[in-house]
């Protein structure tokens, strides 16, 4: 994860924009093909897909380009609101509490608390050092761990961790869909042993496979 400078980043996301979208919905098992991705990005609808395949395919467009902007305008942040806003984009076709922590939406419970003294927690973590690129792995593991929403976890993580690196002058790191066994089986050492070497280590791979 070598640094680079914002503009070049910058430049560099735009120009991926299709490949990014492809490679996370590949990731959940899409079905579309990096030319029906970037022909359905283009205004032309493709055919012969599930009706929620292509709802997943524009709804990471347009996360995206809410990132796109919010990097662009100097508004991102690592806050609650901003994950919240593109967890709404992403998963508002798979859960009617898109854009809210579990518990906060349909079924009120006390769990919401903790998931956002959790939150909490990590702004604090991530304060503490002063490395975008680790505070972008902190964000990831972080995040897919702890599950804050009902759906669409691990893309709010991928593009809030993306959000972290464009930030900083650092290029977003693609986990490619080829390697979806990999970080399955590292987020699943996540889960039952609570250690994230694995999958930081995992992402870094796919950072340095990109250079």
């Amino acid at each position: 994860m070598l640094p680079s400078d914002t503009e070049s980043a910058w430049r560099r996301f735009r120009a991926n924009l299709p490949e990014l979208v492809w490679n996370a919905a590949r990731l959940e098992g899409n079905s579309f093909t990096l030319p029906e991705v970037r022909t359905l990005l283009s205004g032309v609808t493709v055919g012969g897909h599930p009706s929620g395949d292509e709802a997943q395919v524009r709804a990471l467009s347009e996360a995206y380009g809410a990132l796109r902007d919010l990097v662009g305008y100097g508004r991102f942040h690592i806050d609650k609101s901003t994950s919240d806003r593109l967890n709404r984009i992403l998963a508002r076709h798979e859960t009617p509490d898109a854009g809210r922590f579990r518990g906060e939406g349909t079924l009120r419970r006390n769990s919401s608390e903790q998931l956002r003294a959790r939150f909490a927690t990590l702004q604090e973590r991530i304060a503490e050092t002063d490395d975008p690129r680790l505070q972008a792995l902190i964000y990831f593991c972080s995040a897919a761990r702890t599950r804050f929403y009902a759906g669409a976890n691990k893309r709010t993580a991928l593009l809030m961790t993306t959000g972290i690196l464009l930030s900083n002058g650092f290029d977003a790191v693609t986990v490619p869909h080829s390697r979806r066994l990999e970080l399955d089986h590292a987020l699943d050492t996540l889960v039952t042993t609570d250690d994230a070497t694995e999958l930081m280590a995992f992402l870094v791979d796919c950072a340095a496979s990109e250079g």
